[in-house]
């Protein structure tokens, strides 16, 4: 099954997606900013997002993936001044937009469309082309005196016939300046934002059309970076009313402000762009398991269909939907939503978990799916994918945490103060995938005044005490009857353990 960033159709793109409520809230003029860790289908969504909005011939779609911008200096070379890494990156962005609007300009031609053209030329000016200005460079003054008599001598006759004589002198002196000044025409490398906003927005207009820029892998910027080119976009981009801007990206490896002693450098998230959705917190299983398991099962069943010679599965399996599939491919429904578990919310999980199952089971000689395939699965793609990317550190405390929620409490689900959610170690957990959210923002009873998110442990941490005495509680019902020890996190009163860590766990010195 092929991942959305390697699928070239666009209708095979539409055609595999489920939509959960995501796309309502995508599907605007606001600049938004979409969280959610890898696997969980951000990409997905954007090129969903911008097939639908490319069906109007009046918008102008730009999709840019971070990962193919910039060079090896401006990633890696820190003796390169940082706005001149910054600059060049921020240039990366601005040459497809052009791009893509020169193309509707041409293609999709409106009254103004010459104008346009002239206009797009002004715009391309301005990106690339460095502004020269004339810089004072000598000024030479020279100066000159000068001396010298004047003699005069005059006649005069009077009418009485007398004759009169007049001799004089006069002494003349003066002097003259110059000043000559001399100038040289200086160039240097950057973008006005003033000339920016006013070249883009009048091309926009001109062309007739919105302009959509969906920016995807925002995280692969380098973090120093980040907040400096958050900047740029918010002076270049976000005041030009007919322009879009949806950024997909990885919260905890995300920096898009900077505070300084003078200003705030980068988004003011709220203000300048909002953050739309979380996908981490739309697959939460234990919040709606019939919802998770009909669009999981959905999921699959569209990739299927798309990567299967036509006809396959109905003609083979009789598999039409995702409900057929639970129950022709999988020996029964709990089979299923063990595989939905295993997944822990990320969409990507379950299509490898998945493929793995189905290989075990074929091996075995199966024609369906037992539970024995997606253990097996689950623990394998855990040890696989997840577990190699800890370093020691992380592995450390992942044990620690194992041993205390699993091995003392036989839970799998604990409670966190809101105050360690920005944890470096809570961070890079979360973001390995091997402790997922359940809940944020939780007020215990017991300890008012204190905010909790609540997390689970990875599948992978506790398959394989599956089926043993030290299986861990599975279910939100917790089975403790001391209420002391009973936490409720949803709305329905399903309970769990109150196990709450303190940052003592997470320390690593």
């Amino acid at each position: 099954m092929q991942r959305a960033e390697r699928q070239s159709d666009p209708q095979k793109i539409i055609a595999t997606f489920v939509d959960i409520g995501v796309l309502p809230q995508l599907n605007n003029r606001n600049n938004q900013i979409m969280y959610g860790r890898r696997g969980t289908g951000k990409t997905h969504v954007l090129k969903v997002l911008g097939t639908l909005l490319s069906g109007d011939k009046r918008a102008t779609l730009v999709y840019i993936d971070s990962r193919t911008l910039g060079s090896t200096s401006q990633f890696s070379d820190t003796t390169i001044p940082l706005k001149i890494r910054c600059l060049a990156l921020f240039r990366d962005i601005l040459i497809p937009i052009s791009n893509a609007l020169l193309e509707h300009i041409v293609e999709l031609p409106s009254k103004d469309a010459e104008r346009a053209l002239d206009a797009h030329t002004n715009l391309i000016q301005s990106i690339t082309e460095p502004k020269k200005f004339l810089r004072e460079d000598t000024i030479a003054t020279t100066q000159s005196m000068s001396n010298g008599e004047k003699s005069s001598l005059g006649a005069q006759l009077d009418t009485k016939g007398a004759v009169s004589l007049n001799l004089g002198t006069a002494v003349e002196s003066g002097s003259k300046q110059e000043v000559t000044t001399s100038y040289k025409v200086e160039s240097e490398d950057k973008v006005f934002f003033p000339d920016l906003y006013s070249t883009l927005s009048n091309t926009i207009k001109l062309a007739d059309t919105h302009l959509y820029i969906l920016i995807d892998e925002w995280a692969s910027f380098p973090l120093d970076i980040q907040p400096y080119l958050a900047e740029f976009l918010k002076r270049g981009l976000l005041p030009i009313q007919e322009a879009t801007l949806k950024i997909a990206a990885l919260e905890y490896r995300s920096q898009f402000s900077l505070a300084t002693n003078r200003q705030l450098i980068g988004f003011e998230l709220g203000a300048d762009i909002s953050v739309a959705l979380d996908l981490d917190d739309y697959f939460v299983f234990d919040r709606n398991p019939e919802e998770i398991i009909k669009a999981y099962s959905e999921v699959l069943y569209n990739h299927m269909k798309i990567e299967l010679p036509d006809r396959y599965l109905s003609d083979k399996y009789n598999v039409k939907s995702g409900g057929d599939l639970i129950s022709r491919i999988f020996t029964e429904r709990a089979t299923f939503t063990e595989l939905a578990r295993a997944a822990e919310g990320v969409i990507r999980d379950l299509m490898y978990i998945f493929n793995h199952a189905f290989f075990d089971a074929h091996r075995r000689g199966r024609d369906s799916m037992d539970r024995k395939a997606i253990i097996e699965a689950g623990r394998k793609w855990f040890e696989q994918d997840k577990a190699n990317q800890l370093d020691e550190s992380m592995q450390l405390v992942l044990r620690r945490i194992v041993d205390e929620v699993i091995g003392h409490k036989k839970a799998r689900s604990f409670l966190l103060p809101r105050t360690l959610e920005k944890h470096p170690m809570v961070q890079r957990l979360f973001d390995a995938r091997v402790i997922h959210h359940m809940r944020r923002g939780y007020a215990d009873k017991d300890n008012p005044g204190v905010r909790y998110n609540i997390y689970t442990l990875d599948y992978g941490t506790y398959v394989d005490l599956i089926g043993t005495s030290k299986q861990p509680l599975l279910s939100l019902d917790a089975s403790s009857q001391d209420p002391i020890d009973i936490a409720v996190p949803f709305d329905d009163k399903r309970s769990i353990r109150r196990i709450i860590l303190s940052e003592k766990i997470f320390d690593t010195n």
